[in-house]
């Protein structure tokens, strides 16, 4: 029997479609997330996200950075107590400020002066090196004198030593600016050394422009601004040759004043027992360091071994330490052995300018 109208135009049974297998509440709920992701700001998603889903959230990456202990004024010094690899002896890596620096520079007709910058920068804290000042650990600073007159021994100091040393070099030098500048780029921290009288004066002769206490007081400072003007980017200065300049305290206090006033430290090199400069220095607010130990008195090995076991000794005792040398080969093949040996004995190489008291 033939099929009715309604039979032959019977539509196909329709398949089931992939959301049709799930419930509708949960096709409303996928619809308003999608509603939402596309409508409702990003931020504000990002947000929720956070607020709300804490079990999923990957918090930002956040870039490690060491603060490194840059000499400041006043202020308070941040460091990172985690990280004391940053003062790593070796490390040549570290670059210090150019100089001169324009905030720290007093330009005259007979060359660059360092003074104090109108936001009371001091040319002793922009030109030394960094070091982290949250490391614990007993700290020694050596300071290499007598530099840049002979080329050879200057050299080697510059490139054998560890940066950490601190290098001093003679305001008599021919070529003191390059010698200083050199240095710096190697990313030590420099002195000038200023010649002055000695006991036995004349019969040691310290040479031109030495401070001498037959001298008026003016006379010594045209001197020292004379000296002054030789190099850029020290942090301060010294002597070797004082011995009686700096034991006469009316000779060397306009030096202390001078020193005061152009934002420089000065070490005290005890060149002799009855040297006035820390006590002068502290009374006059001008940085000051000194010297624990001179290292070469005998030059016989045993007896540079010797010089450095104590100055160990006095840095384990009093948590830090001070030692000057002439550059000698002997000497310099001595600390360059020595020097390795600091960081496993728990000690620190230290620039001088982070021995101020």
């Amino acid at each position: 029997m033939p099929a009715s109208a309604s039979e032959s135009f019977a539509l196909p049974a329709r398949r089931e479609t992939f959301l049709a297998r799930y419930p509708r509440n949960l096709k409303m709920a996928v619809t308003v997330v999608v509603f939402a992701l596309i409508v409702l700001p990003p931020a504000w998603i990002h947000g929720q996200l956070h607020r709300h889903a804490e079990g999923f959230y990957v918090p930002p990456v956040v870039r490690e950075t060491n603060i490194v202990n840059l000499p400041t004024i006043g202020g308070k010094i941040e460091a990172d107590a985690k990280a004391p690899a940053l003062n790593d002896q070796d490390d040549r890596s570290v670059k210090l400020i150019p100089a001169p620096d324009v905030r720290v520079t007093e330009d005259t007709a007979e060359g660059s002066l360092p003074r104090i910058g109108t936001d009371d920068q001091r040319p002793w804290q922009i030109y030394a090196r960094p070091f982290n000042g949250a490391d614990k650990r007993p700290r020694i600073a050596i300071v290499i004198t007598d530099l840049g007159l002979a080329r050879s021994i200057t050299d080697q100091a510059i490139t054998q030593l560890p940066p950490t040393v601190t290098l001093s070099f003679s305001a008599q030098g021919p070529v003191v600016a390059s010698w200083g500048a050199r240095a710096r780029q190697d990313g030590h921290e420099i002195l000038l050394q200023i010649p002055m009288e000695p006991f036995d004066f004349p019969a040691s002769d310290p040479g031109p422009d030495a401070l001498l206490l037959n001298l008026p007081n003016s006379d010594n400072m045209t001197r020292l601004l004379r000296n002054l003007r030789k190099a850029v980017g020290y942090i301060g200065v010294t002597t070797t040759s004082g011995s009686s300049l700096t034991s006469d305290t009316s000779k060397f206090a306009p030096v202390i004043q001078m020193l005061h006033d152009r934002g420089l430290m000065v070490l005290d090199s005890r060149v002799t027992p009855h040297s006035v400069v820390t006590g002068l220095a502290r009374g006059a607010g001008v940085p000051v360091a000194t010297v624990t130990l001179r290292l070469d008195n005998d030059l016989a090995p045993d007896a540079i071994a010797a010089a450095l076991d104590n100055l160990e000794k006095t840095a384990r005792q009093s948590g830090r330490a001070v030692g000057i040398t002439a550059a000698t080969p002997v000497m310099m093949a001595q600390l360059q052995a020595w020097v390795k040996t600091l960081p496993e004995n728990g000690i620190a190489l230290a620039p001088l300018s982070s021995m101020v008291q």
